[in-house]
């Protein structure tokens, strides 16, 4: 009873300290109550107004930390994982030939073959997207030609002139033979031995000797290496896509080149994801694609002037 009152008397100083020049008088004890609970009231309220606040802004903290943590999940402009099997070249809208000096160059653009002879009697079909560099006139000594790109070589026997192909990473020597090279940038190179005998070597190291119906080619290590050719890798001249249980990776690469086309892949299993398919290579990009759609394997598209490969 006693704290009740110690408190009473504390409300009513607090009241006269602020009230009591207003009041006029001296209020009552149920006055200064009742007075002193109108007062507490507001504060009361504000205080409860404060506390609900404090819990809304800190739901909205909440709130914000988890959209940032799933921000990366919520966002659909963040590019898919892309792998880039082949860019486009630069190449001429038709066959072109330049002389300078003693130096011949012929470029081919996309989907576009052409026939070449040289010299000492030489045939070359020249593959698209690609570039030969010859001498008008070969030398007593030997015969050397510059390749990027894709060609089939037959070659005039000449015992005493060795032939040479250079491309970027590999050299080829015959005297008298049928063979294919193909050197695309941002490709491994390889070399497909039809009739004859070839020496293959990476640039300043010794060179390897093929036999008819091999293939030597570029490894993911960067290695030569030697196996048995398989049928298909002859159908390029004939005018044909043609590929029996090759990565798709391969696949897409000869595809691209021959269009003149970026391809870049959005699932990296799809790489190595092995197929059939064959197909003239008179048909235009879209029929390509249309039927390699039809396969089901992956999902094959041309967008901002790209093939992109993805998931079905």
């Amino acid at each position: 009873m006693k704290k009740i009152m110690k408190d009473e008397n504390i409300n009513d100083q607090r009241l006269k300290a602020l009230f009591g020049e207003a009041l006029g008088t001296t209020p009552t004890t149920e006055q200064t109550e009742q007075a002193w609970q109108e007062f507490i009231t507001p504060r009361r309220a504000s205080s409860s107004k404060r506390k609900n606040l404090y819990i809304g802004i800190t739901s909205a903290a909440a709130v914000l930390v988890l959209m940032l943590a799933l921000w990366p999940l919520m966002r659909t402009d963040i590019p898919k994982e892309s792998i880039q099997v082949f860019a486009s070249l630069e190449s001429p809208k038709e066959i072109t030939y330049t002389e300078e000096g003693e130096r011949m160059e012929v470029s081919t653009p996309a989907g576009t073959t052409t026939s070449i002879t040289l010299s000492d009697g030489t045939q070359v079909l020249l593959g698209a997207n690609s570039r030969l560099e010859y001498a008008k006139h070969f030398s007593a000594g030997k015969r050397e030609v510059t390749l990027t790109g894709e060609a089939r070589f037959n070659v005039a026997k000449d015992a005493g002139r060795p032939f040479i192909v250079h491309t970027e990473q590999i050299q080829t020597q015959v005297l008298g033979t049928v063979f294919d090279v193909k050197a695309y940038p941002q490709t491994l190179p390889d070399v497909t031995l039809y009739e004859g005998k070839v020496e293959v070597s990476l640039n300043g190291t010794a060179p390897r000797l093929m036999q008819p119906g091999e293939q030597a080619f570029l490894n993911k290590e960067g290695k030569l290496q030697l196996e048995k050719a398989s049928e298909e890798t002859s159908k390029w001249a004939e005018g044909e896509f043609a590929f029996d249980n090759r990565e798709l990776m391969a696949v897409m690469q000869e595809i691209g080149s021959w269009y003149n086309i970026s391809v870049v892949f959005h699932s990296r299993p799809l790489l190595e994801e092995r197929i059939y398919f064959r197909m003239s290579r008179k048909a235009s990009t879209n029929e390509v694609l249309a039927v390699l759609n039809d396969m089901g394997i992956a999902k094959f598209e041309i967008e901002n002037e790209k093939i992109t490969v993805g998931k079905n």
